[in-house]
Formats: structure tokens, C-alpha cells, sequence
């Protein structure tokens, strides 16, 4: 259950180069707007991009935080030296996406938060109604700067706990001076933020693959066995350990698990990977397989390694064939 305390809106008017603040928080918001904020912000706690990390000690950050608490700073000064400094950053670095920056304090289960978020807008048609010398006239016009109930690709947000300034980031990466990088969490807030359970996945895919290649291993069975390993951990809301994906994918292969494990430090992915409030998509409950004909293959992960259902067998010639089984019905998609 998440209660706002105080909230407020700024304008960051990147197009035209003007930061347009608010002097007073909203007040009484209308149960749908209020519904619409509280629908943000449980997407962003929810969200399989968070990114989590502290905030550093010497960031301005802490010292207008901390002057908050001490109350020697007001809430809507304190997010108007947000919203301004979020705005510098935007424009310094080529961000020029419009936006309404939303800072709240809001109460989650016993603990209170600065909740920051970068609402880009999305565009609408809708009506007009203007009055000229004839008469009335109804016009369609498009809107653009109307605002999503979801969380769109563009939005930004981060969330400080105010007792210890543990923080988490929602973002995509976007290209920076020749290198893609977190805006929030590189630039805004510059502290190591460990990578979302989707980055950490989508590395270890990659990862994996390399290591097949680098190897010679199987990577029929490599593949589907550490999507599988993802999956069921998602499913029991256990967090993923690298550990684990590299003694069971590389069994009996000391060097190979030492080598696949320092290649995901390199990317900074943690030891265990956090999925409480992950869902598993289809894509990782499937392997798809392209043969060098153009025959594409969909198979279920849990049947991937199963000869009861799908069987791959090496021909004398060198060709491989692929035999499903204990097929009862067939239907065409």
C-alpha cells in the first residue's frame, strides 16, 4: 500500500530550453489523477528495469536531503533544486525530451520515500472548441503533451529510501558521448547501480552463448537448460545465482564455470539476481531453433532436453535431424 505525503509538478520544457517550476505542492487530487500517480509508482517498485544502488555521500543529493529531514529545507524547495538540476543534466547532455518531473513523498509499507519521475508525454487527438465572428466552430486537434497511466519506454524515475538513501532507477539506456548509459543512475545521480533483472538476463544469454562458442560446447543444450534455470527461479520468486547457472550448465568444467563467471562480473551483474515482482515472458519459456533450410521451430524449454518429446540426432553424412514425438494432435497457425 503506497500513500502519498506530498506532491508536487514541475515543467521541464527541454524544446525551449526552460525549467518551469511549481511554488506550492497540488492539493485534493482527483481519485482518478490520484489513481493514475499511485499506478506510476507501483509500476516503477514492480518494474523488471529497476536498477538498485546507494546514493553516494558526497552527492548534492545527500546534502539537500539531509537538510530536508533536519527541516532547515522545505519540500517545494527541495524539489524545485531536483527539477532544476534534473533539467541542467537534460540539456547538458543532449536530452531534449519535454517532460513533467513529478517528486513526492510517499509511504510504502512502513518506510518513506523521495519518489522522482521524468513523465514524458505521449500525443493524443482530441477536440478543440474556439468562437470567431461567425459562430462556434469544433475543431480536432492533436495534443502533445498528454500523460500515460503506464510506464512509458521514455520515462525516467528513481526512488530514495530517506532513512538510509538506498535508491533504486528505472531507465533504458540511451547514447551518451559515444556510449550507451544509464541517465539517472550515470549522469543524475552518479552511483553504481547494479543492472535490472532484464539487463542481468539478456547479458547472461549472451554470456552463455559465447562460452558455447568459445568451448565448443552444445548450444541446443546449453541454451535451454539456462533458460530454464531462469524461469523456474521467476516462477518461485527465488533470487538467481550465478553459482548455480554455472555448475549446472558447466558441470564437471571447473575452468570453463571460473571463466563464465568472470565474464558476468565484468558487467557488474550481482551474485544473486533480485525477482521479486518478475514475470516470466514466452520468449523464455520457448527455445526457437532455425535450421540452414529456413525451418523454424518453436519448442517448449521443458521438453528441450527430453527424448520423450524432442530427440536431435547427428546423421552419418553430417546433417542433423530433429524428431518431435508423442505428438497427439496437430493444429495450423
Amino acid at each position: 500500500m503506497v500513500e502519498i505525503e506530498k506532491i508536487i509538478l514541475h515543467v521541464l520544457d527541454c524544446e525551449h530550453n526552460t525549467c518551469i517550476p511549481s511554488t506550492s505542492c497540488m492539493q485534493e487530487l482527483h481519485p482518478e489523477i490520484e489513481k493514475m500517480i499511485l499506478s506510476k509508482v507501483d509500476k516503477v517498485f514492480r518494474s523488471s528495469l529497476r536498477k538498485n544502488g546507494n546514493l553516494h555521500k558526497s552527492h548534492i543529493f545527500t546534502s539537500w536531503l539531509d537538510s530536508y529531514k533536519q527541516q532547515a529545507l522545505s519540500f517545494e524547495d527541495l524539489s524545485c533544486q531536483l527539477a532544476q538540476y534534473l533539467f541542467d543534466k537534460k540539456m547538458q547532455y543532449a536530452q531534449y525530451q519535454s517532460s513533467d518531473c513529478m517528486i513526492a513523498i510517499i509511504m510504502k509499507e512502513g518506510r518513506r520515500y523521495l519518489f522522482v519521475l521524468d513523465n514524458s508525454y505521449i500525443q493524443g487527438i482530441t477536440h478543440h472548441l474556439k468562437q470567431n465572428e461567425v459562430g462556434i466552430v469544433n475543431e480536432i486537434i492533436t495534443h502533445q503533451t498528454l500523460l500515460s497511466s503506464n510506464l512509458l519506454s521514455k520515462d525516467r524515475a528513481f526512488v530514495i529510501e530517506l532513512s538510509d538513501y538506498s535508491l533504486l532507477c528505472v531507465e533504458q539506456k540511451v547514447e551518451i558521448e559515444g556510449s550507451k548509459q544509464n541517465f539517472i543512475g550515470d549522469i543524475v545521480l552518479q552511483s553504481k547501480i547494479a543492472p535490472s533483472y532484464k539487463e542481468s538476463v539478456s547479458n547472461i544469454s549472451k554470456i552463455t552463448e559465447a562460452m558455447s562458442d568459445k568451448y565448443d560446447l552444445d548450444e541446443v543444450e546449453i541454451i535451454p537448460k539456462m533458460k530454464s534455470i531462469i524461469v523456474d527461479n521467476v516462477e518461485q520468486q527465488k533470487p538467481i545465482s550465478v553459482d548455480e547457472i554455472a555448475s549446472i550448465l558447466f558441470e564437471n568444467r571447473p575452468l570453463i564455470q571460473d571463466d563464465f563467471k568472470e565474464e558476468i562480473k565484468k558487467q557488474g551483474i550481482p551474485e544473486q539476481i533480485d525477482v521479486e515482482h518478475v514475470k516470466t515472458t514466452r520468449s523464455q519459456k520457448v527455445q526457437k531453433i532455425k535450421t540452414d533450410k529456413g525451418i523454424e521451430v518453436i519448442i517448449p524449454i521443458d521438453y528441450m532436453n527430453s527424448k520423450e518429446f524432442v530427440e536431435f540426432k547427428n546423421q552419418p553424412d553430417g546433417t542433423i535431424s530433429i524428431q518431435l514425438k508423442n505428438i497427439t494432435h496437430i493444429t495450423s497457425k
